[in-house]
């Protein structure tokens, strides 16, 4: 029997034809709008996945009734969750150590220091005045941002005092926040597979934009793979495996690692996810491991048998491979492209009608797209002109009526 939690972000995942084995041997923990078809023995609804509590409640009434041996938890959010029912109920996976040191920023970068992996320098925020602190000490810009957040949500970049002061006192309070200071450079990221201690793949990729930030401007993102033969891909491979071994993970873990790399050369670590990556970056990396990588590690966890020397040999032969999503616009959606020429995996994420405005629009992150697609070329110099001709593309696809903003229209 194995548990599922499963966040909002992955209730349309197809878990029971991932795992055809564990067919009425699955039980989880899902929204009430989660289709999750045949296969499960029991689905507790929850009205609020944010509630650690309730989650966490249903989860142990599951595990009760169905005594399961294995746990798969795939989003951020239920990181923590399941590293504490996998050490309340004896099953493998993360623990609550190694789970609160893939979460929390601060003690991340902790680890990686010790071990000599560069980090930016950094300090806890518990107040505004350790903001304006750290400004009068390093300088600006700095980035303050939630401890143990995803998607880019609740960052804020500040350059002035003044900026600092206009920063929510009652949210630095509330929320575990840090403060750090700001590296120029290309974001770029590692997608890495390790099983019983044996390195799977490790897949090195550059953010077609500064970063998920661009997704502030509306701006199309994603991210692009780095061709065999550029030195950078072997550097950040090495310092990705460099930094599963300076935090305590276990000896099966997939990470999800993002690294500056400034105009001199150097690779600074920007942050460390124990989880497969958000956004469109999965489907990219189907294309180069050969099967989805949430399929692949919904399971490893499970303890089910996969091939995982296909995957190498996929992942040593791959294509250049990019991916892009189409962020939303402050308004409402009118109309919507159908196909987009040279675009695969072409998905519409939304309907005619959708409304964008508002709350909505302020609680957007950065993996949040109307539209998203991969494209694959034979070189990086085709791949980029693909990339480029399917953005022009899909924003000419589709129309929006944009929301009136401090009286004008954006």
């Amino acid at each position: 029997m194995t548990l599922l939690l499963i966040s909002p972000r992955h209730a349309h995942l197809p878990f029971a034809r991932w795992l055809p084995e564990l067919a009425g041997r699955m039980v989880a923990v899902a929204p009430a709008s989660a289709r999750l078809g045949d296969g499960f023995r029991e689905v507790r609804t929850v009205p609020d996945h944010t509630d650690d509590a309730v989650v966490l409640a249903a989860a142990r009434e599951l595990v009760a009734r169905h005594r399961p041996a294995t746990l798969v938890a795939l989003a951020e959010s239920d990181i923590e969750r399941a590293a504490v029912l996998r050490a309340e109920f004896g099953m493998p996976g993360f623990d609550p150590r190694a789970a609160a040191a893939y979460r929390d920023k601060i003690l991340m970068k902790e680890y990686a220091r010790a071990a000599g992996i560069r980090v930016p320098r950094f300090a806890p925020v518990n107040r505004r005045s350790d903001v304006t602190d750290f400004l009068a000490a390093h300088g600006g810009p700095v980035v303050v941002k939630p401890r143990g957040a995803s998607g880019a949500t609740g960052v804020h970049v500040i350059e002035t005092a003044a900026q600092a002061t206009a920063l929510s006192e009652e949210t630095l309070v509330s929320t575990p926040y840090e403060v750090e200071e700001f590296v120029a450079g290309q974001l770029y990221h590692v997608d890495a597979f390790r099983v019983a201690g044996r390195p799977v793949a490790a897949v090195a990729s550059r953010y077609t934009t500064p970063g998920c930030l661009s997704h502030w401007s509306d701006s199309p993102h994603g991210s692009r793979t780095l061709p065999a033969d550029d030195p950078l891909r072997l550097r950040l491979i090495d310092e990705t495996w460099r930094l599963i071994e300076a935090l305590p993970s276990p000896p099966t873990v997939c990470v999800h690692a993002e690294f500056f790399v400034t105009a001199e050369g150097e690779v600074v670590l920007c942050e460390v996810a124990g989880r497969v990556a958000g956004g469109t970056i999965p489907v990219m990396l189907r294309h180069v491991l050969g099967m989805d990588p949430r399929e692949l590690w919904a399971r490893v966890e499970c303890g089910l048998p996969n091939d995982l020397d296909a995957v190498r040999a996929n992942a040593e032969a791959a294509p250049s491979v990019a991916c892009c999503g189409l962020p939303p616009q402050r308004g409402r959606i009118r109309r919507t492209p159908r196909v987009v020429e040279g675009a695969l995996d072409f998905t519409v994420h939304g309907t005619v009608g959708d409304d964008w405005g508002g709350e909505r629009y302020a609680r957007r992150k950065s993996g949040d797209f109307v539209a998203s697609w991969v494209v694959t070329a034979e070189d990086d110099e085709r791949l980029t002109a693909a990339l480029e001709s399917t953005v022009t593309l899909a924003t000419a696809g589709f129309a929006w009526e944009l929301e009136a903003v401090t009286g004008a229209a954006r």
